[in-house]
């Protein structure tokens, strides 16, 4: 029992430090993904209902103060326990999880700034065993807790309902600690696995496959990125299974192209190798060919049962990637002809960048886009 007790004592001691210095904010937009709605179904032990009252724990301890319902309601609407499966997000939605994303990368700038010296504060990410140990965690505390769930109930043989037994408040309140410190630990396991592929995929604009003259190579750092998430995936499913696995590989059909448009940004503001030797076509053809090894890649790892690798979100954030890397290679002209046909696909300020920059068959020109947007009609989404 006092060997019990003191481990007790220590992994709270480290979880509470964890949860201390994550942004409580940024932690609740999480909740908005359907890849934690799916999550939570995983461990739910077949109550849905249940499954969603972390979530409004999680809406206290943030600085979001709650409305108090009308004093007109009744009992079961004023009820602040009583959720509805509305809650859960188990459908989703493109639209939805775009905008989700834009309420995150508010959060994560500092990541997308590839060539900033961090004077020593560089991003630290775990080591294949330390992401092991708490994905591990994160399975065992959210098992834990669906286990004793599942204690408290009682099936009645005459009906197909369950009914929860009388205990007292502070077990309830231990389970749903120990809930919530699963869910902690899932959350920080795809955070450390999206810098994981933000770190590996910031080298690309530094790689000097982008400004080769006599062959195309894939840079190194992408065929590392690969083996990266085919192993990790291999891993993580052996020490934690699918369901903490595919939360932890959640959204990255959408950070890694991200992650190659920032890169495709970064060269045509002249920073990172292209500062030194110019852009060549077979460069961008190396990023081209880039994004379809890690779609191939990242489809692979997330190929397992019960995955949470969206075809649909996949498809259209790997294509507006390519879209917008093939705009670098194009002749002025043709750049024109582009934007006056997709004027609304990407932001002014990307399209601004794509005429400023000089490329293999271009020499940029600051003046041309108010005069291309203008002949178009747009310019920052204003009718001129």
């Amino acid at each position: 029992e006092k060997m019990y007790l003191h481990v007790v004592g220590v992994l709270e001691h480290a979880i509470l430090t964890f949860i201390s210095r994550v942004d409580k904010t940024f932690s609740s937009i999480l909740e908005h993904r359907r890849a934690f709605s799916q999550l939570l179904q995983a461990y739910a032990d077949g109550d849905l209902l249940e499954a969603t009252q972390i979530e409004g724990d999680e809406m206290r301890d943030s600085s979001l103060v709650p409305l108090a319902p009308p004093s007109g309601d009744t009992k079961s609407r004023n009820n602040a326990s009583d959720q509805s499966e509305s809650d859960l997000d188990l459908v989703g939605g493109i639209d939805k999880e775009e905008h989700v994303l834009v309420q995150e990368l508010v959060h994560l700038q500092s990541i997308l700034e590839f060539t900033k010296d961090r004077d020593g504060n560089a991003i630290v990410c775990c080591s294949d065993e330390e992401l092991m140990k708490a994905s591990c965690l994160a399975h065992s505390l959210l098992k834990l807790s669906s286990l004793l769930e599942s204690r408290l109930k009682v099936r009645n043989t005459n009906t197909s309902f369950d009914k929860m037994l009388t205990s007292t408040r502070a077990l309830r309140e231990a389970i749903k600690t120990i809930k919530a410190h699963g869910t902690k630990m899932a959350k920080f396991c795809r955070i450390d696995m999206l810098m994981q592929n933000a770190t590996r995929l910031a080298k690309i604009c530094k790689s000097s496959t982008i400004v080769a003259k006599d062959a195309v190579r894939i840079p190194s750092c992408v065929n590392d990125l690969g083996e990266y998430l085919t192993g990790a995936s291999d891993n993580l499913r052996e020490a934690a299974g699918n369901a903490v696995t595919a939360y932890t590989f959640s959204s990255l059909e959408q950070y890694i192209p991200l992650l190659l448009m920032q890169t495709v940004r970064t060269i045509a503001r002249g920073k990172g190798i292209v500062s030194k030797s110019p852009l060549t076509l077979n460069g961008v053809e190396a990023l081209d060919r880039s994004g379809s090894v890690l779609y191939r890649d990242l489809k692979g790892a997330t190929g397992f049962d019960n995955s949470y690798w969206n075809d649909e979100l996949a498809a259209i954030s790997f294509e507006r990637s390519a879209s917008f890397m093939a705009m670098m290679e194009v002749e002025m002209e043709e750049l024109e002809a582009y934007y006056r046909g997709n004027h609304d696909e990407f932001s002014d300020d990307d399209f601004r960048l794509m005429f400023e920059m000089t490329g293999p068959r271009r020499k940029g020109d600051v003046g041309s886009f108010p005069f291309v947007a203008e002949k178009v009609g747009y310019c920052e989404g204003v009718i001129v």
